[in-house]
């Protein structure tokens, strides 16, 4: 019993230190989440010679990676808790309000498209959660 508690402490914090990760990359203002991503894009020019479409390619990819690792993390602490299956749809729910809330930012928009890829990633993760 005492080692499962340590483990569910240990995905416990994991988990919020990446939700409180993901959600600061998040909310940050347009113009610096632009300048970051693009000054990425730029290390990845072996990919080829247009910056701004590697640039697109990352923050698409972003979304997906983002969500994937925050529903493995948060799917091992439901299971390893003992919770009913149901709660991981929270998950989902967070896919939404976490593009709902970007409105509020300087710079930054609601996109149904990201959603689409915040639920995406969520959805990988729910899947690799489920094969370890």
């Amino acid at each position: 019993y005492g080692k499962i508690k340590h483990m569910l402490y240990l995905f416990i914090v994991l988990t919020i230190m990446w939700f409180t990760f993901m959600t600061y990359l998040s909310h940050e203002d347009g113009e610096k989440t632009s300048r970051t991503s693009l000054r990425f894009a730029r290390h990845l020019y072996f990919l080829g010679d247009d910056i701004e479409e590697i640039d697109g390619y990352l923050r698409k990819i972003a979304h997906i990676v983002v969500f994937a690792v925050f529903t493995v993390l948060y799917c091992i602490t439901v299971r390893i808790a003992g919770l009913p299956l149901w709660t991981m749809s929270v998950v989902y729910v967070f896919t939404i309000v976490d593009e709902a809330t970007k409105p509020l930012i300087k710079g930054r928009r609601f996109s149904w498209y990201d959603v689409i890829l915040n639920v995406a990633g969520a959805t990988i993760g729910m899947l690799v959660a489920m094969v370890i």
